[in-house]
Formats: C-alpha cells, structure tokens, sequence
C-alpha cells in the first residue's frame, strides 16, 4: 500500500496537497488522522467522497511500501507514521525551510522549494506532467494556496504562487471555498491592538538596515496578531519589522522582511529558537520584553545582508596597460578581450583610463604608434573597496567618466566598475535579487550544505566560492541537484580539489588545459570546480583557448542565458548574479543565445541546447532558433569534427527522454544536415514512452531508430563517417526486415539484443506482441527439433512448420 500523508493537524493547504498528489500518484491513499482544526474537519466532510482518506492509525499499522509525504520535511510531526519514513522509500513535496538534521526526513523523491504553499509545488509537477485536475480538487487547490499565501500577502509569496493560481482558475476552479473559509476580519480588540502597535513603534539600525521595532505588553491573550507585523513593515517602509509583545508572562516576537536584506528566520532562530524562513518568522520567549529585544536585533545584525559594494561589483582582473604602450597595441588588446576601456597603470598605480572612442579617435587620426599617455584620461577618477552603490553612481554622475578604477589604501589597482555594472545593480539584469538568491540557499544547504561548507572551510584568504551555471538554474527550477557546479577566484583549484577529496573522502581528477578539476565523492555526486575564466575562439569549430578572469566575464562566455547564472556563496552573505537577463528566460521557459556568434564560434552548442530544452521543457528563442538554421546553412556545423558531433549526439541520447531532444533538432534541420539521418517520430515518441512505463529502452535502441529508415549504403555511410560500432547498423538492417512485412522469426528475434527488440516493439502491433511474447520466454525451455523426433513425428519438413507453429502462438 502507498500512503499520502502530512503532518499532524493539518491545514488546507497540506489538505489541498494531499489531493492533488493523488493525481500524481495514481493509487496511492490518503491517511488522516483525529487531531484537524474545525474548520479543516468541515472541508473534510465536503470532500470526504473524493478524497476518501484512511484513518491514519490504522493506515500505518498496515503494510506500507511508500510514503508520499506532502506539507512538511520534519519526521517528527508524521505522527503514526514517523517510524515509517525511516523504513519505506519517501516523496517529499514541501515549501517549508529545512529543519534540523536529527528531524529530517531521509532523502528521497519529490520537490522542496521556497514557495508560499506546498500546493505551488503540486501544481508544478501536475503541470510538468501536462495533468489536469477536476474544478472541484482546482478549487480545494486554491483555498490552500489562499491560505498559505495570506491571498497572497505574505513575504514568502512568489511568482509561481500567482501562475499556480491562474491554472487553477482556468481549470473551473472556484473562490467561494476561499469566501467561507480562509475570510479573516479584525475586530474591536485587534484594531485596539493595532493603535498601540503603532503608538509604540521606533526605527533602529542594524548592520546597515532599517528595522520598526513595536515592544509592548498587552495585559491579556490575544491570537492572531502575526499579520499586523506585515502591516507594521508595508506602513514604515523599513527593511524588515520586528513586533515583540509581552501577553500571560510570555513574549511573542513575529517577524517580517523585505525580500533577504534580513534573515529573520535564522536571526529568530538563533535568539530564540524560533522558527519560519528569511522573509517571516515567530518565537516565544520567556526573557523579559527589553531583553529578547535586545537579543534579536543582535542576531538581525548578524544575518543583515550589508548595502553593496565596489566590493561586490568590481570585475578583476583588471586589463590593463603601461602608458608608454602604443595605441595600435591597446586598441588590439580592446578587440582581443572584447572590452570598452583600459587602465593605465604604472609602477602598481593608475596613472589614467583610456576608452575604446579615444583610441578610435587616434587611429582614424593616424597615431597607431603614439603612446597612449597622450590619449589617457588623467588624473583618474577611482574609488576605494568599500564605496556603496550610491557613492559609485554620484561618483559618475559627477565626472562624466564611463568607468571607475577600485584602488586600495596603497593606491593599487583592485577591481574595476563600469557604469553598466552600476545600472545592473540598481535596475536591471544584474541586480541581485533576494527572493532567488533564498530560495538557491535553503536548497544548498539542505541537500548540500556538509559538501559546501568543507570547501569553504579550505578557501584561502581573499579568495571566493561560486555557484554556478547549471546548479544555481535547476535549484531555481526546483529540479533535482546532482553534480554541483562552482567557480573559484583567488585560489589554486587543483590544491582546493584535492583538500576537499580529503576532507570529504572522495578522489580528484584534473584537466590542467581548462584549469578544472572534478572532486568525486562516496556517494556519487561530483564537484566540478574551475578557475574563473574567459575562452577565445582561433576559428569556428576550434576548442577555446582559456585565459584567466572573473566569475562576471566568466558567466559572459557561457552558451544560454539561463546558464549564466552565479550565486557567490563565500564569502557571505550569498549574492546572486544576473548579468544577461537569464531569470527572465529561465521565467519565460526561453533558451537564448548570449551573442549572435554563438554557434558559428561551436556548432555542437546546438546539440547541447535541444538536449538541455527537452530536459527543462523549454524552447528556443526565436532568434536563436535562426542564429542554429544559418549556422547550419553556412556550413559552419561541417567543421567540427566527426567525433565531437557523434560524442554530443550520444549524450541526448543517454538522457531519459531522448525523443523531445531529437524532435527539437530534427525542427532545426540538424538531424539531416548535419548528421544524415532520418527518424520516425512515433517510434522515438513510443521509445520515450516505453521506459516511463518501466519497460527496457537501451540508449542503442534511438541509434537503431536513427538508422532504420536509411537505405543501406547511407547507413554504411553514417558509420563509417561518425566510427559508430557496426551493431547499430546491424540491428537497423534486420529491424528494417522485420518491419519491411517479413513475418517475425524466432531467428532473427534471437539475434536482435534488446535495443532492437525495443524498436521493433515501438512499431506496434503485431511487432510488439510478438516481442513482449518472445521475451516472456526468456530462459525457459524451446520446443526443438529433437523433441518432436523423441515424440515419434517423422523427420521432415513438418517438423519446422510446427516448430514455427509453437513460437507463433
């Protein structure tokens, strides 16, 4: 038996979880037990036939093969199916922080996300999964995500909050549950509460955030004041509220933020052993009023997430040159490392900066060979490590100048900020956004947090960890996190690679030419660890060369924009960067190329686009489908060699649906131009179908398929071209037989292995009766010719036509 459960006293929206996790896992039973709130118990009532739930103590006392465990990540409130979880495989769907580890679940299958209700989660699953739900369950779904959501007040809110409430409004679902149940009114003795709240409130500063403290005793007991703390941060404008109220010798502290500027669910946990998540949290204290104040705005200054800084903005390291270099030779270095300016240093000091118009303006004047102390702007206009955001754009504002130079007390060159980076801080791509960079956090730290934190452990001074690429994109999309990708400024990664093997037992591999090294660990998982790093193209089709750099160039040299994603994790506090718009993508479900150039600098970024938009359900941008079609057409997917095209093609089909991939490349013309191959839709498509339903599908068998409908001498010719083995060919020319109207034999079954058993079975009917007929056989004694002779029938020809006679039936 597979039991849907959630954790004791449950509210509707781990209700509303439950049932639409029943849609995902058809067969599977609610269990629910004695202790729901009054109101959760009507609903209940409404829905008893629908959901028709299990009691859960008797649930729990019977056979149970899996939990499917909705609302929570915490063991300890599974009630009667506590012992359970650490026994059956577990599904998690919860939105919850992670909780300690002596109360976590073990790790298991599902989705936990930083959204504002476990129902967001569901519903992206029943969405990924194109499963629609009745009105009436849509209808549940959406006064569990009302109530979750505060009607979408709360901080936790999120965007897919509000795209999970339009799809169930689009399925018929209703507000008149939402009306009955989740309406909330204040009365007379809130609103005289709220006066006081408001008498009472004071602004303090702590690590360099605004905070509205209101402290005050309230002489007797009153619940459900947690809103007016939303209410006390929307009138004050601060950074984050604080209401601390002292009610029946106890003090309540609730606890609201503006995005992550204060981690006020890790500040109220470490006060007060409280407990919620960045954006919201609540404790109870037995402290006097004064002094469980005084503790948590401590622990707020502690998790305040400082203004930014030339720190945080500045690119390094910084190209530069002698003021005694030509201008020829600067311009050369402009065009080589794409850049608009230069710093000119001399003797460790900036002595000026030269923009890409100056050096322009010289050339067309025919002063190649002057020295560029001549055209440099001077004295320069810098800033020091520590200027804010607002002193760097008054900065300038003031002088005019496209570029400030970041210089230490000493006056030496450390960074460099452009005015690009400035407008990305404050309003565009590049900004950090709070809400993201939370939601990475809580997914690292729960599932590799111990991983993280030895390799933050071994950073040398001055150095810094990044999160990079395809793991801050699939902890963004709630998918499932494997190898973890990261980028290091400012230390040796081999030498980092190798302390973290030894810290956490696993073993090194380098690649000295790229500057990589992969830590692989006991339990499977890989680090892949790399410098920060630019890459030059010598030609198209050409491997880069790799030069050193920073993690914001770094992220610029990347294929999709949606890989081009960076979370600084050390040192903290974590800041996530955008700098070519791939949130937006990532949102839009939109693969989009960084430069127009992209793939004529390497075709095979085409191959790893279809096979990264199949695997996220995401499209080509329409620019980017063009910019794959001319590349092909110019001939540019030609020089690259056979192998590396081969080598890309094996890896989409070694993903788990490889048939999305091969569609989004046979659109884009690649299969045939650039491969020579042809395909059936409907027997990828029925491959693709055939292993989600658990039969038997070698990634050999969609390289059949590729082949199958080649005439012989173009199959000879694909093998040969791309060094394919000879039993592809092989299994495609006796699949084509079969298919071609020969009546399937016993012979040519038996010589086919199971990827040609598996195309031939994708065909249909009769192929695949006769398959899954043949392969029921599998092991057990044949009828042989022999036998029917020991029997007593004459050698002859009947003996084979009965023979033939036994293996079709």
């Amino acid at each position: 038996m597979r039991l849907i459960v959630t954790h004791e006293r449950p509210d509707f929206d781990a209700l509303a979880a439950m049932a639409l996790a029943a849609r995902l896992h058809p067969g599977a039973r609610l269990a629910l037990g004695e202790s729901l709130p009054a109101e959760v118990r009507d609903v209940v009532r409404l829905y008893r036939d629908r959901l028709d739930p299990l009691d859960a103590q008797t649930a729990a006392a019977g056979e149970v093969h899996e939990l499917i465990i909705v609302d929570t990540a915490d063991r300890t409130r599974l009630g009667p199916f506590a012992p359970l979880a650490t026994r059956v495989p577990v599904v998690v769907y919860d939105h919850h922080p992670p909780v300690a580890a002596h109360q976590a679940l073990p790790t298991g299958r599902g989705l936990v996300d930083a959204v504002g209700a476990s129902v967001t989660l569901l519903v992206r699953e029943l969405r990924r999964q194109r499963l629609d739900l009745e009105a009436d369950l849509a209808s549940l779904a959406l006064l569990g995500l009302h109530q979750d959501t505060g009607g979408f007040a709360f901080d936790l809110t999120v965007a897919e909050d509000h795209e999970a409430a339009a799809w169930l409004l689009g399925l018929g679902g209703g507000l008149s549950l939402v009306r009955r149940f989740a309406r909330h009114v204040l009365g007379p003795e809130h609103h005289a509460f709220r006066t006081r709240m408001l008498q009472e409130v004071r602004r303090e500063t702590v690590g360099g955030r605004t905070v509205a403290v209101a402290a005050f005793e309230w002489p007797r007991w009153l619940g459900d004041v947690a809103g007016l703390a939303a209410e006390l941060l929307d009138l004050e404008g601060t950074d984050a509220a604080l209401l601390a109220v002292r009610m029946e010798r106890r003090t309540l502290l609730i606890a609201r933020a503006d995005g992550a500027r204060i981690d006020v669910g890790a500040a109220l946990h470490e006060a007060a052993g409280g407990g919620g998540h960045a954006g919201a949290a609540f404790a109870r204290d037995d402290r006097p009023l004064p002094e469980a104040v005084a503790a948590v705005l401590a622990a707020f200054a502690r998790h305040a997430v400082p203004p930014r800084t030339a720190r945080d903005l500045m690119s390094r390291p910084v190209r530069t040159v002698p003021p005694d270099a030509t201008v020829h030779d600067a311009a050369q270095a402009l065009l080589r490392y794409g850049h608009n300016g230069l710093v000119v240093v001399e003797e460790e000091r900036v002595v000026g900066v030269l923009s890409r118009r100056d050096l322009d303006r010289a050339l067309e004047l025919g002063l190649g060979r002057s020295e560029v102390r001549g055209f440099m702007g001077a004295p320069p206009v810098v800033a020091g490590p520590d200027a804010d955001l607002e002193a760097l754009e008054e900065r300038v504002a003031r002088h005019g100048v496209g570029r400030l130079p970041i210089v230490d007390d000493e006056g030496r060159l450390v960074g460099i900020v452009t005015r690009s980076d400035l407008l990305g801080a404050r309003h565009g791509s590049g900004a950090v956004d709070p809400a993201p960079a939370e939601r990475i956090v809580r997914r690292m730290r729960a599932q590799a947090g111990e991983v993280l934190a030895r390799l933050e452990a071994r950073l040398p001074p001055g150095a810094s960890l990044h999160l990079v690429g395809g793991t801050v994109r699939d902890a963004l999309l709630g998918g499932p996190l494997t190898d973890l990708d990261l980028a290091v400024e400012g230390a040796d990664v081999r030498a980092l690679a190798e302390a973290a093997a030894t810290d956490l037992n696993g073993r090194v591999s380098t690649h000295a030419a790229f500057g990589t090294a992969t830590v692989h660990l006991p339990g499977g998982q890989a680090l892949d660890l790399a410098g920060a790093r630019e890459e030059r193209y010598a030609g198209p089709g050409a491997l880069p060369e790799v030069v050193p750099s920073d993690v914001r160039r770094d992220l610029r040299r990347r294929d999709f924009t949606v890989n081009a994603l960076a979370l600084r994790w050390a040192p903290g506090p974590p800041l996530l960067s955008d700098p070519v718009g791939g949130l937006n993508d990532l949102r839009d479900g939109l693969l989009r190329t960084l430069h127009p150039l992209s793939f004529t600098e390497d075709a095979t970024r085409i191959v790893r686009g279809a096979r990264l938009a199949a695997r996220l359900g995401f499209r080509f941008e329409e620019g980017t489908a063009e910019q794959a079609r001319r590349a092909l057409a110019d001939g540019f997917v030609a020089r690259v060699s056979p192998e590396r095209l081969r080598n890309e093609l094996d890896l989409v089909v070694h993903e788990e649906r490889p048939a999305r991939a091969l569609r989004i490349l046979d659109d884009l013309g690649v299969l045939a131009g650039a491969y020579g191959l042809d395909h059936s839709a409907s027997v990828l498509d029925a491959l693709d179908r055939m292993a989600g339903e658990g039969r038997e599908v070698p990634p050999d068998a969609y390289w059949t398929a590729l082949l199958l409908r080649l005439g012989d001498e173009e199959r000879r010719t694909a093998t040969r071209r791309f060094h394919l083995p000879d039993r592809h060919a092989h299994t495609a020319e006796r699949v084509a037989r079969i298919v071609a109207g020969a009546e399937p034999r016993d012979d040519l079954l038996e010589s086919l292995q199971r990827s040609g058993r598996a195309v031939l079975e994708a065909h249909g009917d009769p192929h695949r009766h006769v398959v899954r007929t043949f392969e029921s056989l599998a092991g057990r004694r044949r009828l042989r010719g022999r036998d029917l002779l020991e029997l007593g029938l004459a050698p002859g020809p009947r003996v084979g036509r009965i023979l033939d006679q036994v293996a079709r039936a």
